[in-house]
C-alpha cells in the first residue's frame, strides 16, 4: 500500500520514534483489581523504577460487549472468572477512578496513558484531556471505533495481535485518513505458553519498511526464560535485546505489583524490580547501537601485534627497486603497514634488508 512519511508520536512529554530513547510502557491494565488505591501504588512503583509513562484500560462493559454472548464466547478460556464480562465488571476502575488516578498520575509526575475499549470510552477520555490513544489487538479491525477515534486528531498506537496484515493496512489507512499521529505496535496475543520462535520480532522493521512510521513492541512474554519449540531456552534480556535491535521504537509490557496476586495478568507482568531492570536492558541495548566507526585507545595494544606490517619475502640487497614479488605481510603491525604497500612499490632500498624482516620507512630512500 501507498505510505507517506510519518513524523515521531508524542505522548504528552514523551516521543516515540526513530531518534529518540526506546519507550518502557509499563501496561497497568487491570492488575490493580479495581482498586483505585492499588491503581495509584502501582503508578507510584512505576515512577520509583523510572518509568515516565503507564498505561491504564478503561471499561465499560455494556459499551464494549454483548453480555450474553460474550459470556458464552469466553466461559472456556475465562472460566477461573467466570467470562470475560465476569471478569471487567470486577476488576475495572471506574470513570471517576480513571479522573482522579489522570490527575495522581500528573501530580507525582508520571504519564499516564490510556486503552478505550469502546468508542464511548474513547470518547470519554478525550474529554479528560488525555495525551492518545491505545487501541488494543481486539480493535484493530474495528474500522467504525477507529475512524471515529483517529478524527479525535490525537497520537495513536495500534496494536497488532490476532490481525491479519491486510487488517493492518485497512487499520493504519483508517487512521491516516483521520489525520491522527500513528505508531504501531507489534503483538502476539499469546497469553500462555509463548514460544519464542512465536515472537517473530522481524516484524518490527517490516511494519516500518512498509509503513514509514513508529512501531514497537507490546509483549505478552513473562520476564523469565521461553523456551523454543525445540526446547532451548531464550532470557527476557536477549529477547529485549532483540526487539530493541529490530528498531523497536517502545517495549510495552504488563506490570503489576505481585507477580502472585490472583488475576488474570500478573502472573506474566513485570514487578516494580523487573521494570527497573527492564529500563536497564533497554539502555544497555540502545548503547549497543552505535555507528561510529573509531578506533578506541583499548583497541590500540591489541592492533599493535594484530595487525600486519610489510615484510621482506627474500633477501633485498641495497640500491633495487622494490617489485611486489619481494614482499609480504605478516604480523606484528610494528613497521610500515600493510595498507601502504602500494606506497613503497618502485622506492628503492637504502641498506640491504633480510629475508623476513618487517620493513621500516628507514630502510627506503
Amino acid at each position: 500500500m501507498d505510505s507517506k512519511t510519518t513524523s515521531p508520536i508524542t505522548l504528552g512529554k514523551i516521543t516515540i520514534g526513530d531518534g529518540h530513547p526506546c519507550v518502557v510502557i509499563p501496561e497497568g491494565c487491570d492488575n490493580h483489581m479495581g482498586s483505585l488505591v492499588k491503581a495509584k501504588e502501582m503508578a507510584q512503583a512505576a515512577k520509583e523504577s523510572g518509568a515516565k509513562i503507564i498505561k491504564w484500560q478503561l471499561h465499560l462493559p455494556e459499551e464494549e460487549m454483548v453480555k450474553d454472548e460474550a459470556i458464552a464466547a469466553s466461559r472456556e478460556m475465562l472460566k477461573e472468572w467466570g467470562s470475560i464480562w465476569d471478569f471487567v465488571v470486577k476488576f475495572s476502575l471506574s470513570v471517576d477512578d480513571h479522573y482522579q488516578l489522570k490527575a495522581y498520575c500528573d501530580q507525582i509526575g508520571i504519564q499516564y496513558f490510556c486503552t478505550p475499549f469502546s468508542l464511548k470510552a474513547a470518547q470519554i477520555l478525550n474529554e479528560m484531556g488525555v495525551c492518545g490513544f491505545k487501541i488494543g489487538s481486539g480493535e484493530t479491525e474495528d474500522l467504525p471505533m477507529i475512524e471515529e477515534v483517529a478524527k479525535m486528531g490525537r497520537s495513536m498506537i495500534v496494536s497488532t495481535g490476532m490481525t491479519e496484515l491486510s487488517e493492518v493496512d485497512l487499520a493504519v489507512k483508517a487512521v491516516r485518513d483521520g489525520s491522527a499521529p500513528l505508531a504501531l505496535a507489534h503483538c502476539m496475543s499469546l497469553y500462555a505458553g509463548q514460544k519464542a520462535d512465536q515472537l517473530n520480532y522481524g516484524l518490527i522493521r517490516f511494519y516500518k519498511a512498509r509503513y514509514d512510521l513508529p512501531v514497537g513492541l507490546s509483549d505478552h512474554t513473562p520476564p523469565d526464560p521461553i523456551e523454543t519449540s525445540d526446547g532451548r531456552k531464550v532470557s527476557h534480556e536477549g529477547r529485549i535485546w532483540a526487539a530493541v535491535h529490530q528498531g523497536a521504537n517502545f517495549i510495552e509490557k504488563h506490570f503489576t505489583i505481585d507477580r502472585g496476586q490472583p488475576d488474570a495478568d500478573s502472573k506474566f507482568s513485570l514487578n516494580p524490580g523487573d521494570l527497573k531492570e527492564l529500563i536497564n536492558i533497554v539502555s544497555a541495548a540502545e548503547s549497543a547501537m552505535g555507528q561510529e566507526r573509531k578506533v578506541y585507545e583499548d583497541e590500540k595494544p591489541v592492533a599493535e601485534w594484530a595487525k600486519r606490517s610489510i615484510v621482506a619475502a627474500c633477501d633485498i640487497p641495497a640500491g633495487v627497486e622494490i617489485t611486489r614479488a619481494m614482499l609480504t605481510s605478516k604480523r606484528p603491525g610494528t613497521g610500515i603497514r600493510s595498507r601502504d604497500y602500494r606506497e613503497i612499490l618502485g622506492r628503492r632500498t637504502g641498506q640491504e634488508i633480510k629475508a623476513n624482516t618487517i620493513l621500516q620507512w628507514e630502510h627506503l630512500v
